[in-house]
C-alpha cells in the first residue's frame, strides 16, 4: 500500500517525537495503528465487494446466454410440435376422405 523506506520511516519518527513529545508518542502510535487497521479492513472489504459484483455480473451474463439458448430450443420444439400436428392432421384428412390406402402403404 504505502512504499515507505527505512530512512523515511526514521524521519517520520523523529518528527513525531519532536512534535508530540515522548509522553504522547505511544498513544499516538496506538491510535495510528488502529486507524491503519481500519483502513486496511475497509480496503479489503471494498475489494471483496467489487470482486463479488464482478462475479455476479459474469454469472448474469452466463445466465442470459443460457436463457437465450433455452428460448431457441423451446422455439424449435414448438415448431417441431406444430409440424408433427400438421402432418397428423394431413393423415387424418387422408383417412377421412375415404382414401383406401393403408397407413403401411404410406410409409413405404
Amino acid at each position: 500500500m504505502l512504499d515507505i523506506g527505512s530512512t523515511e520511516f526514521l524521519f517520520i519518527i523523529i518528527i513525531a517525537i519532536i512534535v508530540l513529545g515522548p509522553d504522547k508518542l505511544p498513544e499516538a502510535l496506538k491510535t495510528t495503528g488502529k486507524f491503519i487497521g481500519k483502513v486496511k479492513r475497509m480496503w479489503r472489504d471494498a475489494t471483496a465487494d467489487i470482486r463479488r459484483e464482478i462475479e455476479l455480473e459474469e454469472m448474469k451474463e452466463e445466465m442470459k446466454k443460457y436463457k437465450e439458448e433455452l428460448t431457441k430450443l423451446q422455439q424449435k420444439i414448438e415448431q417441431d410440435t406444430r409440424d408433427i400436428n400438421k402432418n397428423l392432421t394431413s393423415l387424418d384428412e387422408l383417412t377421412a376422405m375415404g382414401n383406401s390406402r393403408n397407413f403401411k402403404d404410406m410409409v413405404k
